[in-house]
């Protein structure tokens, strides 16, 4: 039934793309709502998801799993997402911690920071779900242990057991990528 109503999103029918929607909407949500803990950025990001649909709906192959194609546009849609946080957090504290008088860093100190933060970016995306929300919480939100621990009931044990195996993963792929930008 689902791969009929795929064929005729594809060929470009409305209620077709509606009876999609009504039918992964929720589901798309909550994941999202799970990844990011912002509902108003969690409604945005699943209305892009579906606007992505509708927009790619003729490569849409009915026959494949399109459930797990909505949760990777979804997932790419919260990576970048997580990516602009990340970025905006560091912009903000770069320039409460910069004062007038600083002299702007050199052409190639900036291209080191900026493939140094690419890389940080890439690691945080690699780590598994559980763990990288945990280190987000921590970093992003600047949430202490007990605080994660009580938004995701989880122990505090775990919480700081996972943000040490966060760190440790970035720490120990880093030391080489550092190493091989410096010579």
């Amino acid at each position: 039934m689902e791969v009929e109503i795929l064929y005729a999103l594809k060929q470009g029918s409305e209620s077709a793309f509606e009876a999609i929607f009504r039918k992964y909407n929720a589901k798309i949500y909550h994941f999202v709502a799970a990844s990011l803990y912002n509902k108003d950025l969690a409604e945005d990001i699943t209305q892009n998801v579906f606007l992505s649909v509708w927009e790619h709906r003729s490569g849409i192959i009915p026959e494949k799993n399109f459930q797990a194609y909505l949760y990777t546009i979804a997932k790419n849609l919260v990576f970048k997402e997580t990516e602009k946080m990340i970025l905006a957090f560091r912009y903000e504290e770069h320039v409460n911690n910069t004062t007038l008088g600083e002299i702007d860093l050199s052409t190639e100190e900036q291209i080191f920071t900026d493939s140094l933060e690419d890389m940080i970016f890439r690691l945080i995306g690699k780590l598994p779900k559980a763990r990288r929300e945990i280190f987000l919480l921590s970093f992003m939100e600047n949430l202490n242990n007990k605080e994660i621990s009580e938004k995701l009931s989880i122990s505090e044990k775990n919480v700081g057991m996972q943000i040490r195996r966060s760190r440790d993963y970035i720490r120990k792929y880093l030391k080489d990528y550092i190493a091989f930008l410096l010579f």
